[in-house]
C-alpha cells in the first residue's frame, strides 16, 4: 500500500508540473513532434479506459456500508469443502500412522508427507486469501485513482476484473454477480479462477503495471529547468540526456507507461498504436523506444530554444537596443553605441553622420 501512496502522490505532483509547464509544451505543437499524433488513442488504451470506467461505476453504486472484500456464500462454501476434504485426508493419514511401528519405513514417511502437505495447504490458502482480499481493495482503489497504466495488456486487466468480482458484461452499470467470483480452491491450497473456460491461478497472475509518475515528473521538471536556463542545449548535453533516457527505458514497464500514459509530454499515440500491433516483437519495441527518445530529445531542445529566444528578445528590447551615442570608427568601420553599451556597425559614413545629427538634435 505504501508504494501505491507514493504513486498516487507522484501522480498529483505530475498534474501540477503539467499545469506549470503548459506554456512550455505549447511550443512543441509547432514542431514535428506533435504532428505525428493524429491517430487518436490506441485500442489497448481505450479498452483499459473502458475497464477503469466500469470499475468506477460499479464502486460508485455499491452500498457504502458493505464490505466488498468479504467472501460470498459461494466462495465460503468452496473454502469449507476444501477444508473438510483436507481434514479428512489428514485424519486418514494419522490413523494409518497409528498402526505403524517402523518410523523409517517408506509407508510411514508417505503418510507423514500427506499430513505435512495438508498443513502446508492450509498455510498457503490462508496466505493467498489474505493477499486476495488486500489485492481486491488495492485494485479497486487504483482504478478509482487512475494510477493503473493504460498500457496493461487488456487480457490481464480483464482477468483482474473477473478475479475481483467486477463483472458487468451487459454494461448496465451493475455487477452481474455482485462481488462474487468464479472462485475455487485447487490442490495445495491455491486459489483458482475459471476465466473464459480456463483455470487461472491467483498466485501466478501478473500484477498491474502502474503509471510511472516518478519518471514523468523527472522529465517535466527537466524541461522546466532547461527552459529557465535560457540557454541553447549543447550537443554534449543532448548526448547526455539521450544516455539518461536509454537508462530510464531499460525498464519495459517504464517505457510502456510513457508511451500509453503521458501523451502530454510528447505525442505518443501513434507509438501506442504501433505497440498494439507489434505482437511484442522485440525489434519493434526497440524501434518504438528509439523514436520516443528522439522525440523527448527534440522536445528538450525545443524548450531550451524557447527559453533562449525569449531571453534574447528581452535583451534586445527597444529600451536596451535603442541607439544612444556615436561609437567611433574602428578599423575603418563606423559604429553606434546602444544604451546597453554594445556596439553595432552602420553601412557607411553618411549613415554615421545622420546618427550624429540625430544625437545633436535630441541632446
Amino acid at each position: 500500500m505504501a508504494n501505491n501512496q507514493l504513486i498516487l502522490g507522484a501522480g498529483k505532483a505530475a498534474k501540477k508540473f503539467v499545469n506549470a509547464g503548459a506554456e512550455i509544451t505549447k511550443g512543441l505543437a509547432r514542431s514535428g513532434v506533435t504532428a505525428r499524433g493524429l491517430l487518436g488513442p490506441s485500442k489497448t488504451a481505450l479498452k483499459n479506459k473502458e475497464y477503469e470506467s466500469k470499475v468506477n461505476t460499479l464502486m460508485g453504486r455499491m452500498k457504502t456500508d458493505m464490505d466488498f472484500t468479504s467472501f460470498s456464500a459461494k466462495e465460503t462454501s468452496s473454502m469449507r469443502n476444501f477444508l473438510v476434504g483436507e481434514r479428512s485426508k489428514y485424519a486418514s493419514a494419522a490413523k494409518e500412522l497409528a498402526g505403524m511401528t517402523d518410523t523409517t519405513s517408506p509407508e510411514y514417511m508417505a503418510q507423514v508427507d500427506v499430513m505435512n502437505g495438508v498443513n502446508n495447504s492450509f498455510t498457503n490458502l490462508a496466505a493467498q486469501l489474505k493477499s486476495y482480499k488486500e489485492g481486491k481493495a488495492t485494485f479497486a482503489k487504483d482504478m478509482l485513482d487512475g494510477t493503473i497504466s493504460r498500457g496493461n495488456p487488456t487480457q490481464n486487466t480483464k482477468e483482474s476484473m473477473v478475479m475481483y468480482g467486477f463483472i458487468d458484461e451487459d454494461g448496465d452499470g451493475v455487477n452481474d454477480k455482485p462481488t462474487d467470483s468464479p472462485f475455487s480452491i485447487q490442490a495445495g491450497g491455491n486459489i483458482g479462477f475459471d476465466i473464459d473456460g480456463r483455470m487461472v491461478d491467483y498466485n501466478t497472475r501478473r500484477p498491474a503495471i502502474m503509471k510511472d509518475y516518478v519518471l514523468s515528473n523527472k522529465l517535466l521538471t527537466g524541461n522546466e529547468s532547461a527552459y529557465k536556463a535560457k540557454a541553447r542545449m549543447s550537443g554534449t548535453s543532448q548526448k547526455l540526456y539521450r544516455q539518461q533516457l536509454e537508462e530510464d527505458f531499460e525498464s519495459r514497464d517504464a517505457l510502456m507507461s510513457m508511451v500509453y500514459d503521458f501523451d502530454s509530454i510528447v505525442t505518443t499515440q501513434d507509438l501506442a498504436t504501433r505497440w498494439d500491433e507489434s505482437e511484442n516483437s522485440l525489434d519493434e519495441i526497440n524501434s518504438i523506444k528509439e523514436d520516443l527518445i528522439n522525440r523527448l530529445v527534440e522536445a528538450r531542445v525545443e524548450v531550451s530554444n524557447k527559453g533562449y529566444n525569449e531571453k534574447q528578445s528581452k535583451d534586445n528590447s527597444p529600451n536596451k537596443s535603442k541607439p544612444d551615442t556615436l561609437g567611433g570608427i574602428i578599423n575603418g568601420i563606423y559604429y553606434i553605441k546602444r544604451k546597453d553599451g554594445t556596439l553595432f556597425p552602420v553601412k557607411n559614413e553618411a549613415e554615421y553622420n545622420r546618427y550624429s545629427d540625430y544625437f545633436l538634435e535630441n541632446a
